[in-house]
């Protein structure tokens, strides 16, 4: 799945790309409009955010007043860039149809004639594979190497053997089987589509990046204006995506011969037929070093080691976790652009669209990866190589972020200002993308009985990883939208602030401010998600184990596992803080229920039961949104007492749920983080 969706995302950026392009040269618009529309648009963004960093309420500006600026692009007709679009989609339709008959009119493919033993042999193996696609096998005679090829379109199929394995067939007929073996399980696992698209997609693309760069490396030069600093960023941009893309291509090519290699050893029961052919030659050991990222096919020492060691099949490595991150990242600065590169048509619901496409993309092509290597191999998600695809995750969005030409113009229009924020926008994405992968595993874990035991499992994966994304789609529009602010506030605000106080000092009031619609939802979704996972595994009336040293006792109830004794006793003891006569009571109100917090995560937590964190925070977010919830009737319910009943409101107002919505995350981290280290610390050993 993390292939296609990969695929979808650069068909897409693709499609954008041509879109963009075709909305200037095919509706006539001169290159000095769209330039003078750009320098009109950056005054109009300084000037804008220097009105509102002058005001006492400091804000960042969520829409700009483009005041006179004119886009020519805006009446470009739709015509255009849908002609544009479907104009791609039919030239890769017809790659995928005609370029199968062209490679055997170009290779002299021929029929299998006048070997009626040899075809009733391959028919066989066909029976034998189960493949229920029309295969024909074709000859290759002129050819002296052992080699044998699977190719074709969907309903037409075609394996062509070489003519030095028509040889082999006489000679070894075991070998012979296995290589036939394997290309009819390249067509079982449904990888010729996957090979041809990777494929074809990049032949496509990689020229036209490289035209793209010819292009707009000078063009950077000629405009002398903010528009350059975005075009220059994306000639900067692009040779990286188009490195990135042929990694991506050559990692799907590699996993696919290990998949294929998996299911002929599944065919035959053992692993003696592949091994031999494993053997690397003499003539080859101790020759030149392995290519490593560039091959297209794994090394055979690899190759021998994946039939017995299954974990090599589910290996999640840094730069496959740097392409998914590069790729969301890409496709949300194409399509928050909107249908024709920017201008007037980006608005929220181009950016709404990128954020749903790319939060979907990182998700799942992410999750889809770590389930399989949970479900298949588990223990080989082991802390290295979870931080590893991590960091690679989080790189790879945040230097694609970072490189974006929307960046490059604003960083431009602010006269290079802020440019230090780059290195802690980085370690934050890269720390996002650690909890991303580590929590995706735990995901993972918690719902892998679910799968085994369903008959749908996909729809079940699905399921989860929809719901998964949901959760965090806000944390990631936040993450992507941060750069710009934060870059305002550096140039516009506090200027003589160093970059990285500027940079944290703005996140966190910007989270603040949306800790209801961005921190909420991201924190419930981290607890609620792999519990149901846990709830759902568990058959009912099946006696649980726990892990751990020492008598389990019993699990938290229902009640203490959602944070309500602690919430009604920090509730109480708020009011009677309040009713000393204490200053500033509201705050005052809020640390208690903090404090509750911290201690409804322990109750919640303890004992050996698995998920200690995702249980401690969903009851301290509880405790936070009920406690707070409570005080305020408490309050209300005294007001009453004191002053009589004609004038009694015994329920809070909306204001009075929003401070409770408000408290229940904010108490929720630093809870979670003190229940996280006592963890830590519990589990560490005390012994050498």
């Amino acid at each position: 799945m993390r292939f296609a969706l990969l695929i979808a995302a650069m068909t897409a950026v693709s499609a954008l790309l041509v879109n963009g392009t075709s909305s200037v040269i095919l509706s006539s618009v001169r290159w000095e409009e769209l330039k003078e529309y750009h320098d009109c648009y950056a005054l109009a963004t300084g000037r804008a955010v220097r009105e509102r960093g002058a005001d006492t309420d400091i804000r960042i500006p969520t829409e700009l007043d483009m005041g006179d600026c004119e886009d020519p692009r805006a009446d470009a007709s739709p015509l255009v860039t849908a002609g544009a679009s479907a104009a791609l989609l039919l030239t890769l339709l017809a790659a995928y149809v005609g370029l199968p008959r062209r490679r055997i009119g170009r290779r002299g493919y021929g029929p299998l004639t006048d070997m009626p033993e040899l075809s009733a042999y391959l028919a066989g193996l066909l029976g034998e594979s189960g493949v229920r696609a029309r295969v024909g096998f074709l000859a290759e005679p002129l050819n002296p190497t052992v080699h044998a090829l699977a190719f074709g379109r969907l309903g037409r199929r075609r394996v062509v053997l070489s003519g030095g394995l028509l040889t082999l067939y006489s000679l070894d007929r075991r070998a012979f089987r296995s290589i036939v073996l394997h290309e009819l399980a390249h067509i079982r696992n449904r990888d010729l589509d996957i090979a041809f698209l990777t494929l074809i997609l990049w032949r496509a693309s990689v020229p036209t990046l490289v035209v793209m760069i010819a292009v707009a490396a000078p063009a950077a030069l000629l405009l002398g204006s903010a528009l350059a600093g975005s075009v220059l960023a994306f000639a900067v941009q692009v040779p990286l995506l188009a490195v990135l893309v042929t990694l991506l291509k050559n990692a799907v090519l590699r996993s696919r011969e290990l998949y294929a290699d998996a299911r002929v050893t599944e065919w035959e029961g053992s692993a003696d037929g592949l091994r031999r052919l494993f053997v690397e030659p003499p003539a080859q050991q101790g020759g030149k070093a392995d290519r490593g990222l560039l091959r297209v096919h794994p090394p055979l020492a690899r190759r021998a080691r994946a039939l017995t060691d299954r974990g090599v099949l589910y290996e999640v490595g840094f730069w496959d976790m740097c392409a998914v991150g590069a790729a969301g990242a890409f496709l949300h600065e194409m399509v928050r652009l909107g249908p024709i590169g920017g201008g007037s048509q980006a608005g929220p619901t181009a950016a709404l669209a990128a954020t749903v496409l790319s939060g979907s993309l990182v998700v799942g092509a992410a999750g889809t990866v770590l389930w399989q290597a949970v479900a298949h191999a588990p223990g080989s998600p082991t802390p290295a190589r979870i931080r590893q695809a991590g960091l690679g995750l989080g790189l790879g969005l945040g230097v694609f972020r970072l490189l974006a030409p929307s960046g490059a113009f604003s960083l431009v229009s602010v006269g290079g200002q802020g440019a230090s924020l780059a290195l802690p926008y980085l370690a934050l994405t890269s720390l996002c993308g650690w909890a991303l992968v580590r929590w995706l595993v735990l995901v993972a874990g918690a719902w892998g009985p679910v799968l085994a035991r369903s008959r749908r499992p996909r729809r079940v994966l699905w399921t989860v990883l929809a719901s998964a994304t949901a959760g965090v789609l806000p944390m990631v529009g936040f993450l992507f939208t941060l750069p710009t602010m934060t870059l305002y506030a550096a140039a516009f605000i506090a200027p003589s602030l160093p970059g990285a106080v500027v940079f944290v000092g703005s996140a966190a009031v910007l989270a603040l401010a949306r800790i209801t619609t961005v921190v909420a939802p991201a924190v419930l979704t981290a607890a609620v998600v792999p519990l149901v996972g846990q709830y759902v595994s568990w058959r009912p009336g099946a006696r649980h184990t726990f892990t751990g040293f020492g008598p389990p006792g019993p699990p938290p109830g229902f009640l203490v596992g959602f944070g309500v004794p602690v919430a009604l006793a920090s509730a109480v003891t708020a009011l009677l803080v309040v009713w000393i006569g204490v200053p500033a009571p509201a705050l005052m109100a809020m640390g208690v229920v903090i404090v509750g917090q911290v201690a409804a995560a322990f109750w919640a937590g303890g004992g050996h039961a698995p998920l200690p964190l995702a249980r401690g925070a969903l009851a301290a977010f509880g405790a936070g949104l009920l406690g707070m919830s409570a005080w305020g009737v408490l309050v209300r319910l005294v007001g009453c007492l004191v002053s009589g009943l004609d004038a009694c409101t015994p329920f809070p107002g909306a204001a009075s749920f929003r401070l409770a919505l408000i408290v229940a995350p904010l108490g929720t981290l630093p809870a979670w983080a003190v229940q996280a280290l006592t963890v830590r610390a519990r589990r560490a050993p005390r012994w050498r």
